[in-house]
């Protein structure tokens, strides 16, 4: 899920054991080709959830900045580090599941050889480092030698089995020279539900633009014109140079950075807003306000 660029549509499928159940589909676009890592997750299905997105943002030394828009609040708001730990939509995934993860922040210590449907693999026992944020002490992972894909993921609190992911062997692609899961399960060991995810498309990307990963994006664009931009961005010439960036407006940048409760210089706030938006985004920002700016009308 979390290497190269690319474009991805995931159905996921969550049932209870009483019966009921509920599916949503969602695509991710992610960006790894340039640091720090980002993608942006919109939800394409059922009308209820449709235009509600997140935002991911990796940094190095700190928890990742995960932000959250919902089309009925008209809001982008920050996803806490405790929220991380709250259910996805519904599912019995949660925001840190989706998160990419950075090896340098985990232990990993080989603890033996298993199989999934007969296929062998090797397991490790992998924890979080000193200091690293999660709501798992430890997870079991059996991976695929050689295709290099986890086939299995058990994760445990304090010793204690709470979830299992499992990925079906025979549904594993090759595409564009990487070895794709097509379809998991994970199932709670402390509820009853159980979420099928599977993977409808993947396609591997160049180009895309930064400005898809800002929270100015996240609220006032769509998953089609996150694919139109991309579209555009790869008929763009090559060696066609940016044009420079001008200066910000100091109203703007302090409105902006106290409506997203982000700390530190200018740059911080650059890596999250796009710095051309922001500027178009100047007679509706004030910098006497917290609240951010108002949607204008989606562009379908």
């Amino acid at each position: 899920l979390y290497e190269g660029d690319f474009v991805q549509v995931f159905r996921l499928e969550s049932r209870h054991r009483s019966g009921r159940g509920m599916t949503r589909r969602l695509q991710v676009v992610r960006k790894e080709s340039e640091p720090p890592g980002r993608a942006v997750l919109r939800f394409l299905e059922p009308d209820d959830v449709r235009g509600s997105s997140l935002l991911v943002i990796e940094r190095e030394d700190q928890p990742d900045d995960v932000f959250l828009y919902l089309p009925a609040t008209e809001r982008t708001r920050r996803i806490s580090l405790a929220q991380r730990y709250d259910s996805f939509f519904g599912t019995n995934l949660t925001y840190e599941d989706l998160e990419p993860k950075h090896a340098a922040d985990f232990e990993a210590h080989m603890a033996g050889r298993s199989e999934v449907e007969g296929v062998p693999c090797l397991e490790l026992d992998v924890r979080p480092r000193e200091g690293v944020e999660s709501q798992y002490d430890a997870t079991r992972v059996c991976v695929d030698p050689e295709r290099d894909v986890a086939l299995r993921t058990e994760y445990f609190v304090a010793d204690r089995p709470i979830k299992r992911m499992v990925v079906d062997p025979r549904r594993v692609d090759r595409i564009d020279g990487r070895w794709v899961p097509r379809f998991a399960r994970v199932e709670s060991t402390s509820t009853a539900f159980t979420t099928e995810i599977t993977s409808e498309l993947y396609e591997r990307t160049e180009s895309i633009p930064d400005r898809l990963f800002s929270t100015w994006n996240l609220q006032t664009g769509s998953d089609s014109n996150d694919l139109r931009l991309l579209r555009s961005a790869d008929e763009t010439p090559a060696g066609r140079r940016a044009q420079p960036r001008s200066p910000m407006p100091t109203r703007v940048v302090e409105a902006a950075k106290r409506s997203l409760e982000i700390a530190g210089d200018d740059d911080a706030l650059v890596a999250h807003v796009d710095h051309h938006e922001l500027a178009r985004a100047a007679d509706v920002l004030d910098a006497a306000s917290v609240e951010p700016a108002p949607k204008p009308d989606r562009v379908e």
